[in-house]
């Protein structure tokens, strides 16, 4: 939808629609998820993730050697932390938050000239521009069911503590190697061994140890086959089970139990280990669904990506990057609702044939040669700009 609008518009015009035009894109924003939660439907599921897009040079705001997810690797890019919202196989983002990474924050000079707002120039981690959105969402009374999220975000304890002391449920992946107690911890300050030594004064756990929670998958019992998901070829099949644990914060147990989710794909074998805090009448199905509901946030960068030019842009600075965002969202929100709208007439109507048919109905404008040429050269001085203005600032 944004590359298709600016095929048929001014490239000077949307340049300054995007980079210094001063419409608030937080109100767009607002007005966005509103309208997707009547399209989608109340009570989803909200998704916490973050999505890279790899850079050249180190003028675009937030660019940085970092880890870019969707390399799998250390790469400059932008990193961005997003919401995305979920029901029934209907899919979008909702939200999002530029990662300024410490070495920006650090240089004020660098922050002014990418036109960051004062105060904007703080450092916040991920979990942190995270749980400011779960906040948002809840102060825009967003019906969400429960919030899941990957590894990165799952390990992180403090995140989960803020979660549960909000009465969010949540669904968040660990790794393998993520210790946990499977009884009732017991603290208090161990007995002094022996006469020589100072009196123990540091909290411990009595009663029990931790365990690593891959030593639990390797167990044969209690597993039960369940689908998760249609997929094209079927039913997406794991083997479950759900134990009652007690996680770790600063070395000490947490005070409530909650569950811990395994999972092993039935074809492939892999093994996944999340930590829920659903309530304890949660039948297994329902667990089973829940942890396997973060496949949707990919489906929506994919979605954001190849239908909405999510990483497909030329704009450098802070405002630039949000109202680009910000209108991929509106993107995202506007083919989903005509999708929904087509689905009435003919079931099998694909978002990028909602692209095809809206296409059709808005014809890109018809050029003689001398238009084509004017626009041929326009575009070719623009790639010059970018590429002397990306070799200056790398």
């Amino acid at each position: 939808m944004a590359i298709y609008s600016s095929k048929r518009s001014d490239n000077q015009a949307l340049s300054h629609f995007l980079s210094n035009s001063p419409w608030p894109y937080k109100n767009l924003l607002r007005s966005v998820r509103t309208k997707a939660i009547e399209t989608i439907g109340p009570n989803g599921v909200i998704i916490l993730d973050e999505s890279g897009m790899k850079k050249s040079g180190n003028s675009s705001v937030g660019v940085s050697r970092q880890y870019c997810g969707n390399l799998g690797k250390v790469d400059n890019c932008q990193v961005g932390v997003f919401l995305a919202y979920f029901k029934g196989g209907k899919r979008t983002l909702i939200d999002f938050r530029l990662y300024l990474p410490e070495n920006w924050v650090e240089d004020k000079e660098r922050c002014l000239k990418a036109k960051i707002p004062p105060e904007k120039i703080r450092f916040q981690t991920k979990y942190e521009l995270g749980l400011e959105m779960i906040d948002n969402a809840i102060n825009e009374e967003i019906p969400f069911s429960y919030v899941t999220m990957d590894g990165f975000y799952g390990e992180n304890p403090t995140l989960l503590t803020e979660l549960e002391n909000r009465s969010i449920t949540f669904v968040a992946d660990i790794a393998s190697n993520t210790q946990v107690y499977l009884e009732e911890p017991v603290v208090g300050i161990p007995e002094k061994k022996g006469s020589r030594g100072r009196l123990p004064t540091i909290p411990k756990v009595l009663n029990t140890s931790p365990v690593k929670v891959s030593s639990l998958s390797s167990l044969r019992d209690k597993w039960k086959l369940i689908k998760v998901r249609k997929t094209e070829r079927g039913h997406k099949k794991v083997y479950f089970k759900a134990l009652q644990v007690w996680r770790r914060q600063n070395e000490l147990p947490c005070e409530k139990p909650l569950w811990l989710l395994i999972s092993k794909d039935a074809k492939t074998g892999e093994v996944k280990h999340s930590l829920c805090n659903a309530a304890e009448n949660t039948s297994l199905e329902k667990l089973a669904e829940m942890q396997s509901s973060r496949y949707w946030v990919e489906r929506a960068f994919q979605d954001a990506k190849q239908n909405c030019g999510m990483d497909e842009y030329m704009v450098r600075s802070w405002n630039a990057w949000h109202h680009h965002m910000a209108m991929v969202m509106l993107a995202m929100l506007i083919l989903i609702s005509y999708q929904m709208k087509f689905r009435k007439l003919h079931n099998q109507i694909s978002i990028p044939a909602v692209i095809e048919i809206m296409k059709f109905h808005n014809p890109l404008k018809v050029m003689n040669a001398t238009q084509l040429a004017m626009k041929i050269n326009q575009d070719n001085e623009m790639r010059v700009r970018a590429r002397l203005s990306r070799l200056k600032g790398s």
